[in-house]
């Protein structure tokens, strides 16, 4: 199945719905404040969120920016990014995207759509550009409006725990 439509941006919806879903989350996840995680929010539609991958015996950090335009109807827009930036720009930030290769999460530091839009892809069903480039999705896979970005970091974490692969170069 192919994503019908791709997602439409409503700033008030996202930020709404992300200050409904924050506490929610912070509750699964065992703590009482972004700042307890080191999770940061940088403005009202973005988060910052710390991931790292083990690559042999050393652990490689990485800074996931996810924002929330087009949320709650679909998931939050995620993209790794330089932590000195807070952006990303191939091709001097490639360094800052994990290689990650799970049937539910892959990366790409430089993705050509087929509309010839160039982009970070983190191509994952619980990722907002997942539905802009209309990728195939398996209904079970498909994102829900009950769904939270909690979805979101742990199809990303999990990615990270059983199929990473170091950093791009």
């Amino acid at each position: 199945m192919v994503a019908a439509t791709p997602p439409t941006v409503d700033v008030q919806a996202g930020a709404a719905a992300l200050d409904e879903d924050i506490p929610r989350v912070l509750s699964l996840l065992g703590a009482e404040s972004l700042e307890q995680l080191g999770w940061s929010r940088p403005n009202r539609l973005t988060l910052l969120v710390p991931m790292w991958g083990m690559n042999g015996t050393t652990r490689d950090d990485y800074l996931l920016r996810l924002g929330f335009q087009a949320y709650r109807r679909w998931p939050p827009g995620a993209q790794f990014v330089n932590p000195a930036t807070l952006t990303y720009q191939y091709p001097d930030d490639e360094k800052f995207v994990p290689r990650l290769a799970s049937q539910e999460c892959h990366t790409h530091s430089n993705y050509q759509s087929v509309g010839g839009r160039t982009l970070q892809l983190v191509c994952c069903s619980a990722v907002c550009e997942f539905y802009e480039i209309q990728h195939d999705v398996h209904e079970e896979h498909v994102w829900r409006e009950t769904d939270t970005f909690y979805k979101t970091i742990m199809a990303i974490r999990k990615a990270f725990g059983s199929s990473y692969g170091g950093r791009f170069n």
